[in-house]
């Protein structure tokens, strides 16, 4: 599930929950471009973290086709920890 990002008026950095009319409703400034780039760049967050996850699993189920069950577990924790560090660090 998507994480919704916070977007705050250019202007008055007042939380923008509900947009109306293209204008912030604490400062009456136009958002409809401001609010288009923020949401355009958190897709192109989602689709890079998706391409990374899916080549880091792909890479992962050729290095542990042969381990055992522990060596396996251990390589989805390591890979799980990195897919969390970059996804974290992408919102911040």
């Amino acid at each position: 599930m998507p994480l919704r990002t916070k977007i705050e008026c250019p202007k008055c950095e007042a939380e923008l929950v509900v947009k109306r009319g293209g204008v912030c409703p604490n400062c009456g400034e136009p958002i409809t471009e401001h609010v288009a780039r923020v949401r355009a760049r958190e897709k192109r967050i989602e689709q890079v973290v998706a391409i990374i996850g899916t080549a880091l699993l792909l890479g992962l189920l050729l290095v542990t086709s042969g381990v055992t069950l522990l060596e396996g577990i251990a390589a989805y924790a390591i890979v799980g920890a990195v897919m969390y560090y970059l996804a974290r660090r992408t919102f911040v």
